[in-house]
């Protein structure tokens, strides 16, 4: 199985400023517990005075970081809850509470669950129920927020596995789930909207990618033996559940439901100018495309280990089978294998490699020993050498497999 770019390796070139917390001599409500300042990044043209832009400004830092401390998180939670306080005092101060503001505040809360869900005893549902609260109330107000839109989709798609699918086995029921999985995810897709926020919009697919991948293996831990290396796991049959069981739905849909990723994420990528963004979606794009390869490579190739046909229908019909097979899979492989040179990073041989075993797979579904399958294997070769002199025969062995195939 192909696998997925994790991550954003995000970098922020914007000048550094430091803008107080909400423990200032000003704001000693609810005061963020350790520090009084936190470090964060502005805009240069931006008014650092603007208790809006250091909202922003601290969720940029977290966005933008590592993401292992949730302090930077609790200042958001805390600042926004001032900030409603003051609002409910302060006329002029309900000015500051737009879309932006409820999708701040609902960012922060939904992603204070990844380490709240890591404390025994907290209970995760409050934050996201709270979260999803203050991005709907926020689209009351400001209906056609795009923004809030894609926030209430990236709660969801976050919730379904950390909330619902981490407490799950093969034998739950229907009724261990409150709510319709199905239906969630099916609303998180109608409110997505990536082009209000690309980079925001890009993780919200992988986190949805993310979610594919679990509920194809899901259940399959209990079959794997400790010790058995991810290549094995990977050729273990999918466990078809059970129709009363909460993720059957989703289950089924996952075909469909990687269609709708893959066209997603090529529209949103029409919209990126940032490079690295560009670079790490177009990787990502690749891999959706090997994905989508797989099953009518899998029946172009089944015909050369199948014993050959007594009936000359059965093998007409065959024949037939795999010629469509063939055409499905160079198609999906050549549109996997263009995003994968737009991933392509000069000092990164890795992203090389990865172009060359798209050659080979294309090399591959070519007729055997054709000119366009020595064109293709002969490409991935030169290319592995080079990637071998860049790292010290760091792929030598992709190398050799393919030379054995030669």
């Amino acid at each position: 199985m192909a696998k997925r770019a994790l991550g954003l390796g995000k970098r922020n070139k914007e000048k550094k400023r430091k803008v107080e917390n909400s423990t200032s001599n000003e704001r000693k409500d609810s005061p963020t517990p350790g520090a009084e300042q936190i470090q964060v990044e502005l805009d240069e043209n931006a008014d650092p005075d603007n208790e809006l832009v250091q909202l922003k400004g601290l969720w940029d830092n977290y966005f933008h970081s590592d993401r292992e401390s949730e302090y930077v998180l609790n200042g958001i939670v805390h600042e926004c809850d001032r900030l409603l306080r003051e609002a409910d005092k302060n006329e002029n101060a309900k000015s500051l509470l737009n879309d932006e503001f409820h999708a701040l505040y609902a960012l922060a809360l939904s992603e204070l669950t990844i380490f709240k869900a890591a404390q025994e005893g907290e209970d995760i549902s409050q934050y996201f129920d709270n979260a999803l609260e203050r991005a709907e109330l926020g689209l009351k107000r400001t209906p056609d927020s795009d923004l809030l839109k894609l926030v209430i989709a990236k709660i969801i798609i976050q919730s379904i596995p950390l909330q619902f699918v981490s407490k799950l086995t093969v034998d739950s029921k229907a009724t261990d789930v409150p709510v319709n999985l199905f239906e969630q995810l099916e609303k998180a897709k109608k409110n997505f909207n990536g082009q209000s926020n690309v980079e925001l919009g890009f993780e919200v697919l992988q986190m949805f990618d993310d979610i594919l991948d679990i509920l194809e293996n899901f259940g399959l831990e209990n079959n794997v033996d400790e010790g058995l290396d991810s290549d094995d796991e990977e050729e273990l049959e999918p466990i078809v559940l059970k129709k009363s069981h909460p993720l059957h739905r989703l289950q089924e849909s996952i075909p469909a439901n990687y269609v709708w990723l893959r066209e997603t994420m090529q529209r949103l990528f029409e919209q990126v100018e940032d490079p690295k963004i560009r670079v790490d979606m177009a990787r990502s794009l690749g891999h959706l495309f090997l994905k989508s390869a797989e099953e009518p490579s899998s029946v172009f190739l089944q015909q050369y280990d199948d014993d050959a046909a007594e009936d000359s229908n059965e093998a007409e019909n065959v024949q037939k089978d795999a010629k469509a097979a063939q055409k499905e899979a160079l198609s999906h492989t050549l549109a996997a294998l263009d995003y994968l040179k737009k991933a392509q990073v000069e000092d990164e041989p890795k992203t090389w490699v990865e172009v060359a075993e798209a050659h080979i797979d294309l090399g591959n579904l070519y007729d055997y020993q054709s000119a366009e399958q020595e064109k293709a294997y002969q490409t991935a070769e030169d290319i592995l050498k080079k990637a071998n002199r860049a790292s010290h025969g760091k792929f030598q062995d992709i190398l050799d497999n393919l030379l054995a195939k030669e």
